[in-house]
């Protein structure tokens, strides 16, 4: 699903949480280096940090933001990053589940 009306790149703030519309995530935070979203994505029972580019890309544009969040915590890791993702993510139960 996308939408008509979605904030460009030069509105978004590097390192802020946004709600996005993308394909793996509902949230993702802003990298202006890379012009995409650092989501949490979960992949045959895996969960694992990802970029998902912004919509106005020229190639691979496949998130678009709606909503300023908050501004994410800065200088932590990639499992604290992935753990705050999923704190706003939620319940994604209908994911595969995780190998043994």
């Amino acid at each position: 699903m996308y939408v008509k009306d979605y904030l460009k790149m030069e509105e978004l703030k590097d390192g802020y949480l946004y709600e996005v519309i993308a394909r793996n995530a509902k949230y993702g935070i802003w990298n202006s280096d890379t012009q995409g979203f650092t989501i949490s994505r979960i992949k045959f029972g895996s969960n694992f940090l990802f970029e998902e580019y912004h919509y106005d890309c020229p190639s691979f544009a496949t998130a678009q933001p709606v909503k300023e969040i908050e501004k994410a915590p800065s200088g932590a890791g990639e499992k604290e990053v992935l753990e705050y993702l999923n704190k706003f993510e939620g319940d994604r139960a209908y994911m595969w589940p995780k190998r043994k």
